[in-house]
């Protein structure tokens, strides 16, 4: 199953994986669009959203953290993943 995060991802220089570099990157601008795994606990997503509040941040639904880990090259899930503008 192709989705759009799978462009989004190939076509981004550089991106962030993980809640803490995530957070980091919406709070000093550098991060445009969070794609958020479809398995991610609440409270990540609520961390997320309150810390872009304000911000033009994008919010994309991706896959499972298994699946969203695999397609950024790492070999644990990612909960998240920050597209660097």
């Amino acid at each position: 199953m192709t989705g759009e995060y799978e462009g989004l991802i190939d076509n981004s220089p550089k991106r962030f994986v993980g809640l803490k570099q995530v957070l980091r990157g919406i709070t000093d601008g550098t991060i445009w669009c969070v794609i958020v795994s479809s398995d991610c606990e609440e409270f990540i997503k609520t961390k997320l959203r309150d810390e872009a509040r304000g911000k033009e941040v994008k919010f994309k639904k991706g896959p499972e953290m298994t699946v969203l880990g695999r397609k950024v090259g790492i070999d644990v899930g990612a909960a998240v993943v920050g597209l660097v503008r």
